[in-house]
């Protein structure tokens, strides 16, 4: 039936295009009416080194990614893994996406409701662009940014109308042979008088268990469903508010520990995961002395039901910023003057039985001044942040609140220097911060394993501090009219200091290690020592007419410090990754057929194996190499009769290579295969769209 409703819907937007000649598809303006152009603006790294790696939908389309890993694969410094949203994690130079920030058209996503799953949901059809700041550099990046900061933009009307079009939709049918799944999507957006914008767009995603390249099971058996609203509204010239809602659900049979493994133990849990994202925006840009950004938001993270239950764990997180941009001139100085106010409130629950919910409040001012003169930037910078956990202590019936109070003042400093010729360089340095975040809200339920807990307050806690340091060299040329070459070299160091246990649970009586006593079953906050990080990362581009092409490696290394001794092994944070990786390289050529509309691509993913240690062992383990090969084609034809019209079709994993990302948590390589989170195996994509 599934296959019969597939191509039922290429049959209706085949038809479609044979008989309508509209207008091309977007005013992007990272996005090009020819295909050379189209292809070469898939990862940008700008001149400027604290800019951000910018994923735009053009990569997004011609990857036909279905999971965010899809497209963050080739950035250096980024690593991402994963067979399903329930475990699909992303890492960035050691660091979890519980130590960056992570944001959804601004809005912060806080979504800690179970440590062996993932928490962060999104469908790549609804993005836009994804600007992703590996490290950090610069007080912008917002709180609790320790390894970096990911923004996730989603699409609005104004991406897809031209001038002159005041209506028009897109729909679009997918497949994927590995797992066989079937995907179907619409959007309907549209333009009134000239000043309001409007958009609406729904999908489902229905699949079931995939195969490694082994043989072995991997995944999830269900239906994914999203949904997207959007509204803007343009007044008095320079003044513009947006709604926006957006909801992400995962529904079905999934491993019940997804990071251990799809098929340990063959524990599976039938679930619902949902997450959703609700934000009002007003800005006001009247010149370059001012533009201002300020964003209201509404979070919430939320898993329903397993095997054992059908109880409600969650996080909200209700929050607002402030952002300002001032561009002005002193004397021989260019100024770019960034400052603002970031608020949010975060708290976990358990439904029902909520017994032990809690909260955290994070204030933050800051100010930055990109002070140009010459060739040379110098940027310094200052945020102040206030971190308040409110959470409780004692036993039984003796129970009470509790409050952990932490001031910062976090300085950043960069400079940039063009030396001439193509050749720049630069150097940052910048305090980090991240206080303790709400527990997982599984824990709020008051039991863990069937027991009552009994919660005990940490007067030494300390929170989570490190410094940054970056430096690096650059060189970009022009070959010819159409064709170039770039470079981009960095060597990072991070040191951080009094990483944060926020689930030790102690299951033998004796205390609770890094606590001051304590008994059997009783949760408390330690510190685990810290760790320190640093390596390499290189990113080439070579640019030839129609064709293009890029490599990246990433070299990192992790050195544990002053680790708290737990039984046999150690305390571990869920902040900083579960292991080292071995030496990522990447490669990537497209070459552009205009003639025929055509865009041609390879995509190869190698990682080299490694001696690793865990965070919570000394036991070392090798993780093995390997070697990932995609093709894939994008047919988009910008005039004609099929005019509206883009295909892409690939074939991932080529050779069906047998592997699991080094990024997952389980370290049992060696040992058992069913307690391995295989990656798929070959895997055909197939998807249509077309524009109207």
């Amino acid at each position: 039936m599934k296959k019969f409703h597939l191509a039922l819907s290429l049959c209706a937007v085949l038809c479609l295009s044979a008989q309508a000649d509209e207008k091309s598809s977007a005013t992007d303006a990272s996005k090009s009416k020819d295909l050379n152009t189209q292809s070469l603006g898939v990862i940008e790294v700008t001149s400027d080194s604290s800019t951000p790696s910018t994923v735009d939908d053009v990569k997004i389309n011609t990857r036909n990614a279905t999971l965010v890993k899809d497209v963050f694969r080739d950035i250096p410094g980024v690593y991402v893994g994963g067979t399903n949203g329930m475990n699909q994690k992303i890492y960035m130079r050691g660091v979890s996406d519980r130590g960056l920030n992570i944001t959804i058209d601004g809005a912060k996503q806080n979504g800690n409701t179970f440590h062996h799953n993932a928490d962060l949901l999104i469908d790549p059809d609804l993005i836009k662009a994804v600007e992703v700041d590996v490290g950090a550099r610069s007080v912008v990046n917002g709180s609790g940014a320790l390894g970096g900061s990911v923004a996730f933009k989603t699409v609005d009307a104004n991406d897809l109308l031209e001038e002159g079009q005041d209506i028009g939709a897109k729909l679009k049918v997918g497949y994927t042979s590995n797992n066989e799944g079937y995907s179907q999507s619409a959007m309907l957006y549209g333009r009134a008088f000239d000043s309001l914008d409007m958009l609406a767009a729904f999908k489902h995603y229905g699949y079931g268990f995939g195969e490694s390249g082994n043989g072995k099971p991997t995944g999830g058996d269900g239906n994914d469903i999203n949904y997207l609203l959007k509204a803007g509204y343009s007044f008095l010239d320079f003044h513009k508010i947006s709604l926006s809602t957006e909801h992400m659900q995962y529904k079905g049979l999934y491993p019940l520990r997804p990071e251990f493994g799809s098929w340990l133990n063959g524990q599976l849990d039938n679930r619902k995961y949902e997450r959703d994202t609700h934000t009002i925006k007003y800005t006001y840009n009247p010149s370059n002395l001012l533009e201002l950004d300020i964003t209201g938001y509404y979070t919430k993270h939320q898993r329903i039901g397993s095997t054992s239950s059908d109880s409600k764990w969650g996080v909200e997180t209700k929050g607002g910023k402030i952002n300002a941009k001032s561009k002005f001139e002193t004397g021989d100085l260019a100024h770019t003057l960034r400052y603002g106010f970031d608020y949010y409130r975060s708290e976990n629950y358990v439904k029902p039985g909520n017994l032990r919910p809690e909260k955290v409040d994070n204030y933050s001012f800051y100010i930055e001044d990109a002070m140009h003169y010459g060739g040379l930037t110098v940027t310094p910078g200052v945020r102040y942040e206030r971190h308040e956990l409110k959470t409780y202590n004692g036993r039984g019936a003796n129970i009470s609140s509790y409050k952990y109070k932490f001031d910062e003042v976090s300085p950043a400093l960069a400079l940039d220097y063009e030396i001439g010729a193509g050749f720049g360089a630069f150097a940052s340095y910048a305090r980090v911060f991240r206080g303790p975040d709400v527990m997982e809200s599984m824990m709020a339920a008051g039991t863990s394993r069937g027991r009552p807990l009994s919660w005990m307050a940490n007067e030494n806690l300390k929170a989570t501090t490190g410094n940054a340091y970056e430096i690096g060299g650059r060189y970009k040329s022009d070959l010819a009219e159409n064709s170039s070459v770039s470079l981009t070299a960095k060597y990072f160091r991070t040191e951080y200091k009094n990483l944060i246990v926020d689930n030790n649970d102690n299951n033998a009586a004796g205390g609770i290690v890094g606590c001051p006593g304590g008994a059997q079953g009783t949760l408390c906050r330690a510190n685990a020592g810290g760790a320190d990080i640093d390596g390499v990362e290189l990113f080439a581009r070579l640019i030839l007419d129609d064709l293009s092409l890029a490599a990246g490696y990433t070299h990192q290394h992790v050195e544990y410090k002053d680790r708290v001794r737990s039984g046999s092994g150690y305390l571990s944070s869920n902040i900083i990754g579960y292991r080292d990786y071995g030496d990522k390289y990447t490669f990537n050529a497209e070459y552009a057929i205009s003639a025929a509309d055509l865009l041609l691509g390879y995509n190869l993913l190698f990682f080299d194996s490694k001696n690793v240690v865990s965070a919570a062992s000394d036991e070392k383990t090798k993780v093995p190499s390997y070697a990932v090969h995609d093709l894939y084609v994008t047919y988009a034809p910008d005039s004609g009769r099929f005019k509206g019209l883009e295909i892409n079709a690939g074939v991932y994993n080529l050779f069906d290579k047998a592997y699991a990302s080094h990024s997952q948590r389980s370290a049992d390589f060696t040992g058992d295969s069913n307690a391995i989170d295989w990656e798929p195996g070959r895997n055909f994509k197939l998807s249509v769209a077309y524009k109207f």
